[in-house]
């Protein structure tokens, strides 16, 4: 374990505001979990140890999920349960 729930929950705070300022808020997340030897969606069927940030998802009473690599400390996708989008950050250091 390279990360600590600390560090990955500061992170995915970072991400989740980057990505939807608008309707961001602290309180739908609701845990944040290691997966040793995860199996990743993307790159598609990869495994490595993840973090993973449960979002509670309010208006489609659903949950999303915010996957860290545990090797780089960054996002690799957020899945929902219709779709997966991989993030990406810009020279600014901005999750998009």
């Amino acid at each position: 374990m390279n990360y600590t729930k600390e560090k990955i929950l500061l992170k995915a705070k970072k991400v989740l505001k980057d990505l939807n300022p608008a309707y961001f808020n602290e309180g739908n997340i609701s845990s944040v979990v290691y997966n040793e030897k995860d199996e990743v969606a993307r790159p598609a069927g990869k495994i490595i140890n993840t973090w993973v940030v449960i979002i509670n998802e309010p208006v489609f009473d659903s949950l999303d999920f915010l996957v860290f690599s545990d090797i780089t400390g960054e996002p690799l996708y957020i899945q929902s349960k219709h779709s997966i989008h991989e993030i990406k950050k810009n020279n600014n250091g901005n999750y998009y």
